[in-house]
């Protein structure tokens, strides 16, 4: 499959071979979600699940430092009209917490619309900005070799992980492995009160490399109920945005600046330390109550496509496994809006087994 690249940036060193691994795994991309959904509509490849689609503003500070005035932050006091979607990283739709009580990786994406300057990607329709993020500060997997192991697993067994976590371990996969065990013991009782991060890197402009963050301004301590239902998280969501009784949830889009070479750019599981790469807030995202439960807006969302290269040139994506990112997400998209007609009614997550 085509897909466009962009020559590496003075930051990046793309490791020999690693092209043809991308190549792999856009295909095996494909071949999974035919595999997950043989009679019925596909969804994404990975964040299948939303908890909530919902309109908010990204505005830029008006304070924001200079160093950090480019792109979509250029003009302080801007702001901007932004899509909103949390979300669970299983490679289904499945319920928030599995029987053990263990979680997936959580994510949030901001699409922000009607942005000025130069694309990378020609995209149809208007100028957008996305920022992608998880609620942990790093990745599971360090670079393009080691999840085109984990793809070629996931689709050699159904999307059973067991085989790809069985001994022996390498040092990479234990690391992996830690990583996901703290994804599981990460507890969330509501989506707007987790902290998230982009994990991987980005430019700021043509000389600055930073990773993002969203950070709730006033964050709640709201528990996971005691019996937790499939989509518990969409429950709390709807509660704080009720149009009624909720109120306004405010984020502060912060960015982390690389302040040495030390910090890597290659190695998506490595964490940039706050004491030495400080967050510092540059814009702020406002979520007004709404009503987000109902299927116009559910089948919008859905049809929204994210991805870290639907971007300004400002804002160019860095690193392996962002470059994985750019064919990956162009695989999935297009086979998830390819025209076809369905087999069957999509099969319901949560129905009990039938009996036979």
């Amino acid at each position: 499959m085509d897909f466009p690249t962009l020559p590496p940036h003075a930051f990046e060193t793309v490791p020999a071979g690693e092209a043809a691994q991308i190549a792999e795994i856009a295909d095996l991309t494909r071949k999974l979600l035919q595999q997950r959904y043989p009679g019925s509509m596909a969804r994404r490849g990975v964040h299948p699940k939303d908890h909530g689609c919902v309109e908010a503003t990204l505005t830029v500070n008006a304070d924001i430092p200079s160093a950090y005035r480019q792109g979509i932050f250029a003009a302080p006091g801007r702001s901007y009209k932004t899509w909103v979607r949390f979300s669970n990283a299983t490679a289904l739709v499945q319920a928030d917490v599995d029987a053990k009580g263990a979680a997936s990786s959580r994510g949030i994406a901001l699409k922000v619309m009607n942005v000025e300057g130069e694309t990378l990607l020609d995209a149809p329709g208007g100028k957008t900005q996305d920022f992608l993020m998880i609620n942990l500060p790093m990745f599971a997997f360090a670079d393009v070799a080691e999840y085109l192991e984990l793809t070629r697993s996931q689709f050699a067994h159904n999307d059973n992980l067991g085989p790809f976590f069985t001994p022996p371990f390498s040092d990479a996969k234990k690391r992996t492995l830690g990583i996901v065990g703290k994804i599981a013991a990460t507890p969330m009782g509501n989506p707007v009160e987790s902290q998230y991060f982009s994990a991987s890197p980005f430019l700021l402009g043509e000389n600055l490399a930073v990773k993002y963050s969203v950070k709730p301004r006033n964050p709640g301590n709201t528990p996971v109920p005691a019996n937790p239902g499939p989509s518990y998280l969409r429950e709390a969501l709807k509660k704080t945005l009720d149009p009624k009784a909720g109120q306004a949830v405010v984020f502060d889009f912060l960015v982390q600046r690389r302040t040495t070479n030390a910090l890597a750019i290659e190695d998506a599981t490595a964490v940039w330390p706050e004491d030495i790469a400080p967050f510092e807030a540059v814009a702020t995202l406002v979520i007004q109550p709404q009503d987000f439960d109902n299927p116009l807006r559910a089948t919008e969302c859905e049809h929204l496509v994210f991805t870290p290269w639907h971007s300004l040139r400002e804002h160019r994506p860095l690193g392996g496994i962002n470059r994985l990112r750019l064919a990956a997400y162009i695989a999935s998209s297009k086979y998830r809006l390819q025209s076809r007609e369905p087999t069957a009614f999509p099969k319901d997550p949560y129905a009990p087994p039938t009996a036979g």
